[in-house]
């Protein structure tokens, strides 16, 4: 059972930055009180220019909170009345699957939130399976553990890949933060159908022609299980903490995407109780060390990396820890907007193309930064999947679908871009 009290998510407008930090937030956006830091304010989102900020507030601070938004003039909105109710609906899909069979093989599927068990299970069934593309060229699907967690879970790694000479990699990466489950169900989408192709198309059997496939469906595999056991809004993995383990739950953990060694700690928290922890040192998390240890291989060429996130419908290149831009900016740019727009074709969902930094936020130690910095892949991106202001963190599961193929959408079209511009 995921233990969650009733709250309420307020979306504050403009003006936030002068009212919100001193009155509620230390520095790492957790709600404080004289005596320690405690998690009844928590921050979902906020935008750079100061647009707006998305906030969790408990029940029993949500009147205290809005007098003090009025007598600062700031407007804002109510947009999820109760967070565990959300909760609770994920909860009951998750009985009614488990009631239909407790085989994780049976009860693994594309169009809902599999547990990191059904996840396993599916990924070691892809070694087993013979996978050929509408041409009758076979498809190779290899399966390797690239790590091991602090609670002995597997990191799992999937390459698809053709017969032949080595070719030029693309590199996915999902479920670094643990309460994002729509990251995780786009990677496995996008497994099942380089594998399986179920549509029979000759142009996903091109993508996986033209560049070998590596993808990481869950780099989070303690703090994923932690929010389905425990916290459905978990976001950093489940390291101990340093003083001991009898202290309030959340100084457990590292925010694995302030933990990448490239511009680490410039302005990330030291604060093992936010949410926001950079970890004691760079590369200090299994987790993140399993992704440097493949991007750094000798023997593989990436020349395309892509971090998946939830929420608020972004396609973001480097940089997160400065506004400066890359010197090209601008093929990282035309390229997310050439994603952008066949992602909208779709279903007409609307997406925001930026840097990190520009777009969103400062953040320093974020994978993106480290792939495209030190790892020196040419072609790095973000993307913050559904979605926009109605759900959050919770997507209901009859969006994963189509966030899947809009998604697998914009991919094909990013990397028919790439491949054009490889190859003149």
């Amino acid at each position: 059972m995921v233990e969650n009290k009733p709250v309420t998510v307020l979306v504050l407008l403009a003006g936030y930055f002068s009212w919100i930090y001193p009155c509620f937030l230390g520095p790492d956006n957790v709600g404080v009180t004289a005596d320690y830091k405690i998690r009844w304010l928590s921050i979902w989102k906020r935008q750079r220019d100061g647009r707006s900020i998305d906030i969790q507030v408990s029940p029993n601070t949500i009147d205290f909170v809005t007098r003090e938004l009025q007598d600062a003039n700031t407007s804002y909105t109510r947009w999820i009345q109760n967070i565990q109710s959300l909760i609770d609906e994920q909860q009951v899909e998750e009985y009614e699957k488990a009631a239909d069979s407790k085989d994780p093989e049976d009860t693994f599927s594309l169009t809902r939130y599999n547990t990191f068990e059904e996840i396993s299970v599916f990924m070691h069934s892809l070694t087993k399976t013979t996978f050929t593309g509408p041409s009758g060229d076979e498809i190779l699907v290899d399966h390797n553990a690239i790590g091991q967690t602090y609670e002995e879970n597997s990191i799992h790694l999937i390459k698809i890949s053709k017969p032949g000479s080595q070719k030029k990699a693309i590199f996915l990466e999902s479920g670094i933060h643990a309460r994002e489950w729509i990251s995780p169900a786009v990677a496995l989408y996008i497994v099942h159908q380089l594998s399986y192709n179920p549509s029979r198309s000759t142009a996903v059997e091109q993508l996986v022609a033209d560049f070998d496939w590596y993808i990481v469906p869950v780099l989070n595999p303690d703090g994923y299980v932690y929010t389905h056991n425990k916290d459905r809004l978990w976001r950093k993995n489940r390291r101990q903490p340093s003083f001991g383990n009898n202290l309030t739950d959340i100084c457990h953990g590292v925010d694995l995407n302030r933990n990448f060694g490239y511009k680490w700690g410039e302005g990330t928290s030291t604060d093992q109780c936010t949410e926001t922890y950079s970890g004691p040192s760079p590369f200090s998390e299994p987790e993140t060390l399993a992704v440097k240890r493949v991007l750094e291989s000798r023997n593989i060429n990436f020349l395309l990396y892509i971090s998946f996130h939830s929420y608020g419908q972004y396609w973001m290149y480097p940089w997160g820890y400065t506004s400066t831009y890359t010197k090209d900016v601008k093929l990282l740019e035309f390229g997310a907007k050439i994603a952008v727009e066949a992602l909208r074709q779709k279903y007409n969902t609307d997406y925001t193309v930026g840097s990190v930094y520009n777009a969103l936020y400062a953040a320093e130690g974020v994978s993106l930064d480290y792939a495209k910095g030190q790892a020196g892949i040419k072609y790095c991106y973000t993307v913050e999947l559904r979605d926009k202001d109605q759900y959050g963190f919770l997507l209901p599961q009859n969006q994963i679908t189509p966030t899947c193929e809009e998604t697998m959408d914009g991919i094909m079209a990013l990397v028919g871009y790439i491949k054009a511009l490889e190859t003149k």
